[in-house]
């Protein structure tokens, strides 16, 4: 008896492998953009910044979280907040997010903007203070400057996907 029962799975395994059972349905379609991942940016000094993404969801309906630190030595800060913006073309994400909590309590509230260019283990980064780190204003939904960092070690990860009637 086990012998059989044995036999009749070996056969329904084999029958699974070459009909391509489960796997033959392919890869799952995305059903809604995304940016994950955390990633440590290249700097000559020796900078310890460090940038983490989970972000989900089409435009001002994004939901997650990210988390920013920028550390030299024993100097430096933090701030983490929650996504409200979500934007993936291609390889490309802009997000935006309101810090809601930090090292620097000044920046609690603040909308920041990040951009993403997911290439691989070649990954660059931007963000919205390059200019002024101090400034305490919010940048509008979705905007940030261009991808201009370039990431050391981890990894981003974006998803594209636009509702059917949008894209063709």
């Amino acid at each position: 008896m086990m012998k059989r029962a044995i036999l009749a799975l070996a056969a329904a395994a084999a029958v699974l492998v070459t009909s391509g059972g489960a796997a033959s349905a392919g890869p799952t379609r995305p059903t809604e953009p995304s940016l994950v991942g955390s990633a440590k940016l290249w700097r000559a000094a020796g900078d310890d910044i460090r940038f983490t993404f989970a972000a989900h969801g089409l435009g001002p309906d994004a939901r997650g979280t990210f988390r920013v630190s920028h550390y030299l030595g024993t100097e430096g800060g933090w701030f983490s907040g929650k996504i409200d913006c979500l934007v993936v073309g291609g390889p490309v994400a802009v997000a935006t997010g309101v810090i809601t909590a930090s090292s620097y309590p000044e920046f609690i509230g603040v909308r920041r903007g990040f951009t993403v260019y997911d290439h691989g283990r070649h990954d660059r980064l931007g963000y919205s203070w390059i200019f002024d780190p101090g400034n305490t204003e919010s940048v509008p939904l979705c905007a940030s400057n261009a991808p201009f960092e370039t990431v050391e070690s981890g990894n981003f990860r974006t998803v594209e996907w636009f509702p059917p009637d949008i894209l063709p």
